[in-house]
């Protein structure tokens, strides 16, 4: 198993923090398949790093959903289900509904900011990029609405929330008219938030996540997320 940093970069930090996101980013570019072994000792030897900063990596990485630990038989790389799907977007309707609601109440200038310019950066990505540009740059605008409701636990649970939808989004892209009414969807959230309009951010929040659901679910295929023999 040889594993490198994005753009073909060697580990350079030796640490749970440097091995998570080496480990993040093939599961999310997809060299990382779903039931794909993740095994310590190999880990540790691709990596140059001791097994315990990998171990940390994986406790953190199971926390993101994105890895499975079982005893007995170790780390895997987690296998998505339909019903994964409807579960976390579930979540996220009830959880971004009110992170929105919330933010129209306490957002900042420098809040309106950086979701204009999260959502410039999500524009120009469009329906060009590839899947998991899309994926992040998506995840960018939603994180920076639960940070701006100013609270750490909703800031927490969202993380990890999104960070799960991110280890699924990031498997396809969306096309033009998928894109274009995800940045229309934006651009009334973010309108919405500059009015300090709490239930019309909530609202459309709502309608936004419920429409991404119905996408994903579409575009499902349980073959290409089993477990690999």
């Amino acid at each position: 198993m040889q594993l490198v940093g994005r753009n073909g970069v060697p580990l350079a930090q030796r640490t749970s923090e440097g091995v998570a996101r080496v480990l993040r980013d093939e599961i999310l570019a997809g060299g990382l398949k779903p039931g794909e072994p993740l095994p310590e000792r190999a880990l540790a030897e691709s990596l140059g790093v001791s097994r315990t900063p990998v171990r940390e990596a994986l406790f953190t990485l199971q926390s993101e959903g994105l890895v499975e630990l079982t005893p007995n038989r170790g780390a895997t790389v987690r296998t998505i289900t339909a019903r994964d799907i409807l579960q976390i977007y579930s979540l996220r309707t009830v959880l971004e509904a009110y992170a929105a609601g919330e933010a129209a109440r306490t957002r900042t200038r420098a809040d309106l900011d950086a979701l204009v310019d999260a959502q410039a950066r999500l524009e120009r990505v469009g329906s060009t990029g590839t899947a998991v540009e899309q994926a992040l740059a998506d995840l960018a605008f939603h994180n920076l609405i639960s940070d701006a409701t100013g609270s750490r636990m909703l800031q927490s649970v969202m993380g990890q929330v999104l960070a799960f939808t991110v280890s699924y989004r990031s498997r396809y892209a969306y096309p033009a008219d998928q894109s274009a009414l995800a940045v229309e969807q934006h651009h009334g959230i973010l309108d919405a938030l500059r009015a300090q309009d709490g239930p019309l951010a909530e609202r459309l929040m709502r309608e936004h996540v419920e429409s991404s659901k119905a996408f994903a679910l579409a575009h499902f295929d349980e073959s290409e997320h089993a477990v690999v023999p």
